[in-house]
């Protein structure tokens, strides 16, 4: 007899670490905060097992890190963007590739990333530094996401993260998003056609001019 799949709720852990993230990114818990468990269980209205088990996550994705007896909020340097944007020049175009060597995508599949970026677009031309910041890093994860390649998910995911966290710090993102966002459509449009070399050479391109606009070399 098979076994029928079991609908799983969100768990408060689960609820708990998606809201102090987002209070990370945001930047409303600033590098240094200290996440004092007693704190943030008063604040989001649960215990403190469930926060507890949402900062042991943080802490392995290096959002949160330890300092004495106390959790706080790492920091994001241009340092560790430099560093990061090595690995993404290499790592994102594998995205293409594999998409490539399985199949292709589906109109449908196609239809989400026009649409992310054209929320992308819309949110570039408002001005709206977050709603952008949110399409772009969609963009990236739902590319890596279409690879089939899990590794790759993860990898590109706490890559974009680390960009994500540092636009929001320094405030850099709106000057250069009708470039990048131009770009994500070059990118499409190569997958479109079904040219998934020309797919591959516009994400590595799209990425080295995001370097050049971001270190100004």
């Amino acid at each position: 007899m098979a076994l029928k799949n079991i609908k799983k709720e969100p768990s408060l852990a689960d609820r708990a670490y998606v809201a102090i993230k987002a209070s990370i990114i945001s930047n409303e818990l600033a590098p240094g905060a200290v996440l004092a468990e007693e704190t943030l269980a008063d604040q989001l209205g649960i215990s403190r097992t469930p926060i507890r088990a949402a900062l042991q996550r943080l802490l392995f994705e290096e959002i949160v890190v330890q300092r004495s007896k106390n959790l706080v909020v790492s920091d994001v340097t241009q340092h560790d963007v430099r560093d990061v944007s090595i690995v993404r020049v290499q790592l994102e175009p594998l995205s293409a590739r594999l998409i490539g060597q399985n199949g292709g995508l589906t109109q449908k599949q196609l239809e989400r990333l026009h649409a992310c970026n054209d929320k992308q677009v819309a949110a570039a031309e408002a001005g709206g530094a977050e709603a952008f910041l949110e399409q772009d890093y969609l963009f990236h994860i739902m590319l890596a996401q279409l690879s089939g390649n899990s590794f790759l998910v993860d990898l590109v995911e706490r890559s974009n993260l680390i960009f994500k966290r540092f636009h929001t710090l320094s405030g850099t993102l709106m000057q250069n998003s009708v470039a990048a966002s131009a770009e994500h459509h070059i990118i499409l449009d190569a997958l479109s056609e079904q040219d998934f070399g020309r797919a591959e050479l516009a994400i590595r391109h799209h990425l080295e001019n995001v370097n050049t606009r971001f270190f100004g070399a």
